[in-house]
């Protein structure tokens, strides 16, 4: 049988943990989906974040122009944070790591170093370079961490059962979407990564297609899942950390019902559960030590600096 790997599983795992009555009306499906959201993005990603072995990592393409100094961090990144920022040369298929410098780098009475460095440093949400480049061959490459979509239940979401073109035809009906959303792509195994953010559609939706105004994810298929923008039926985090959410769930439901004991039990579970996950993760290639160079010491480049 197909492993479920979806929230209605996620969910039957809480309520296994901790015994939920079945006439309870204190936590509906959403009120679940929420908990889980919230527990994810609160104690999950920053786990595994921890370990620094490139999880959620995803990038950002922005136009180069010659006169543009300022580029928004992506809305998505976790905490605004960022993996690493260069200037990406399609002919050449080559990254060229820009310096990350401070605010007194610019301009003060021993000079502009964000110039002379080639660097660039951070104000808010925003990547600042000084002057403006002017490799407007280049795209302006932004690495980040990825925030996980919050869950939704199947009912708002599709499982994908045929692509034709730009039209996805999916299994559930969807009678409230409209023209004006945009839409979010989400692998239906694996590691359940993003495979599409934020896609536009043209044209009214029908119940159970839609039809997108861009090039689909290449790496598309059926069996994979769409859903609106920032949400997705499956945790987008490794199979080995549901379980661990799961039981941050019956965490949070023991203490809503007023379950002290079932609660520490449940704690104490979790601190096992947790162990464990981390001993999966930690280490991605085993067989490989992992080596660091210095790509990217302010007295080195790659490339030039145009």
């Amino acid at each position: 049988m197909e492993v479920d790997y979806t929230i209605t599983s996620l969910i039957a795992s809480v309520k296994r943990r901790c015994s939920v009555p079945t006439a309870q009306s204190l936590f509906q499906k959403t009120d679940f989906a929420s908990l889980l959201s919230e527990e994810m993005q609160s104690m999950i990603v920053p786990v595994i974040m921890a370990e620094h072995q490139d999880y959620f990592v995803h990038y950002k393409d922005y136009t180069i122009d010659g006169s543009t100094k300022e580029f928004r961090i992506p809305d998505r990144a976790v905490g605004g944070k960022l993996r690493d920022v260069g200037f990406y040369n399609s002919s050449s298929d080559s990254l060229d790591l820009r310096p990350r410098l401070e605010i007194e780098d610019y301009g003060n009475r021993r000079g502009n170093f964000v110039h002379d460095l080639g660097g660039y440093y951070l104000q808010d949400n925003k990547i600042i370079f000084n002057p403006a480049p002017s490799n407007t061959g280049d795209t302006l490459r932004v690495y980040y961490y990825r925030r996980p979509s919050n869950l939704v239940q199947l009912s708002e979401s599709g499982k994908i059962t045929n692509i034709d073109g730009l039209t996805v035809t999916f299994d559930t009906v969807q009678t409230s979407w409209l023209t004006s959303n945009t839409f979010d792509f989400t692998r239906g195994k694996g590691m359940f990564q993003s495979l599409g953010d934020d896609l536009s559609v043209t044209g009214k939706p029908s119940s159970s297609s839609l039809t997108f105004t861009d090039a689909l994810p290449t790496d598309l298929a059926v069996g994979d899942y769409v859903s609106l923008a920032g949400t997705s039926p499956i945790a987008q985090i490794p199979y080995e950390s549901h379980h661990v959410l799961a039981q941050l769930g019956a965490i949070k439901v023991n203490e809503a019902l007023g379950d002290m004991q079932g609660m520490q039990m449940a704690e104490s579970k979790y601190k096992q559960l947790l162990d464990n996950m981390i001993k999966s993760i930690n280490s991605r290639v085993d067989g490989s030590p992992k080596k660091i160079a210095n790509r990217n010491g302010i007295f080195k480049t790659h490339g030039a600096w145009y």
